[in-house]
C-alpha cells in the first residue's frame, strides 16, 4: 500500500459530479497543480461535452436525467458500473476532494458512491457540496438524503447552503449567487491544494491535515475579506467571517478548524496568527487547529480568509437551513 510518506506531497483528486461539480472542475482544470488530477462525472451529455478535466466520465451513456428531477438511484447504479475505473485512480493515503450540488440525480446519487470508493481505497475524503434553495421544494428531501449518505461515507462534508447566501446577497440574482457559492468552493479547494503542495508563507503538514479532516463529519465555511490600511484590519476580517454565518449555526461546537489566509505582500506571520487565533478563540480549547497563509499578487492590498469549521454538532433536520 502506497501510503503518503512524511514530508511528501499527497496525490490529490478533485472529482466534480453533476452540473455544479463539473463546472467547478472546469474552472480548476487550467491551474495544473502538482500531484493533482481533475475528474468530471456527469449524466448529461450537454454538460459533459463542454466540461474540461483530465478525465471525464459519462454515466449511463448520457441517457440518465441528472438535473433536479433526476433519479439519484439511477445515478448511483450507473456509478457502480465504473467503480473499478474510479478506484484505480485513487491513491491510498491520498486526498480526494468531491464536489457536487445536492438535490438532483447526479450529485445526490453518485457523490456518496464516489466518496465510498475513495475511502475504501484508503484516501482522505472531503466533500464540498451545495444544498438547494428551499423554493425548489421537490429537491430538499433528495438533497438531505444525499447529505446523509455523504456523511456516512466521507471523512468530512463541507456544506454550502444556497439559502444562507440568498439572505446574505439578497440584491443579487439567483445566477449571481450560484456563481459566488461556486467561486467560494473553488477558492477553498485551491487553498487546500496550495497549502499542501506549493511553498507558501505558512504551509500545512499532511499529517496535521489528516487530523483536521479525518472522521470529522459535518463542516461549514466562514469567509471574510478586508483591505489593509483600514482601522484594525485583522479585527475587520474576523468580524466579516463571523458575520457570514447563519445565526442558527453554532460554530463553537467545532472540534477542528482549518484556516486559509490569502493576502498581498502586506501580510506577515504575526497578522496571520492573530487572525487564526481570533477566529478559533471561542471553539473548544482542545479542538485541533491548523492555519496556512499564502501571499499572492492578485490579492495585493487585501486579506481574504476562509475558516473551515469541522466536526460541527448540528441536528440533521436543521442542516438544510444552514
Amino acid at each position: 500500500m502506497n501510503i503518503t510518506e512524511p514530508g511528501k506531497n499527497p496525490e490529490i483528486l478533485i472529482i466534480g459530479i453533476g452540473g455544479t461539480g463539473s463546472g467547478i472542475v472546469d474552472d480548476l482544470w487550467t491551474m495544473r497543480f502538482p500531484n493533482c488530477k481533475t475528474i468530471a462525472i456527469d449524466t448529461e451529455k450537454q454538460v459533459f461535452d463542454r466540461t474540461h478535466a483530465d478525465l471525464r466520465i459519462l454515466l449511463g451513456n448520457g441517457l440518465i436525467q441528472g438535473g433536479r428531477k433526476g433519479d439519484p438511484a439511477m445515478s448511483a447504479c450507473a456509478l457502480r458500473g465504473v467503480e473499478p475505473e474510479i478506484a484505480s485512480l485513487v491513491t491510498p493515503g491520498g486526498v480526494v476532494l468531491v464536489t457536487a450540488g445536492l438535490g438532483g440525480g447526479a450529485g445526490s446519487g453518485a457523490a456518496p458512491q464516489v466518496a465510498r470508493i475513495a475511502r475504501e481505497k484508503g484516501a482522505l475524503v472531503i466533500a464540498l457540496i451545495t444544498m438547494p434553495f428551499h423554493t425548489l421544494m421537490g429537491t430538499i428531501d433528495t438533497a438531505n438524503e444525499g447529505l446523509c449518505q455523504l456523511l456516512r461515507h466521507a471523512d468530512t462534508v463541507i456544506v454550502m447552503d444556497n439559502d444562507r447566501y440568498l439572505k446574505r446577497f439578497c440584491t443579487h440574482s439567483i445566477g449571481q449567487i450560484h456563481s459566488k457559492v461556486n467561486g467560494i468552493i473553488a477558492d477553498v479547494i485551491t487553498g487546500i491544494i496550495k497549502s499542501l503542495t506549493i511553498p507558501c508563507l505558512i504551509n500545512a503538514e499532511y499529517e496535521d491535515f489528516r487530523v483536521i479532516f479525518g472522521n470529522k463529519g459535518l463542516a461549514i465555511v466562514l469567509d471574510g475579506e478586508s483591505e489593509f490600511g483600514v482601522t484594525n484590519t485583522n479585527d475587520s476580517v474576523v468580524r466579516n467571517c463571523l458575520n457570514s454565518l447563519s445565526p442558527d449555526i453554532d460554530y463553537r461546537t467545532a472540534s477542528a478548524c482549518f484556516v486559509l489566509i490569502t493576502a498581498g505582500s502586506d501580510l506577515n506571520r504575526y497578522d496571520a496568527e492573530v487572525i487564526a487565533t481570533s477566529l478559533t478563540y471561542e471553539i473548544d480549547p482542545h479542538a485541533d487547529v491548523v492555519w496556512t497563509a499564502n501571499v499572492e499578487a492578485p490579492v495585493e492590498g487585501r486579506v481574504r480568509v476562509y475558516a473551515i469549521m469541522a466536526g460541527i454538532r448540528q441536528q440533521m433536520n436543521t442542516v438544510g437551513s444552514m
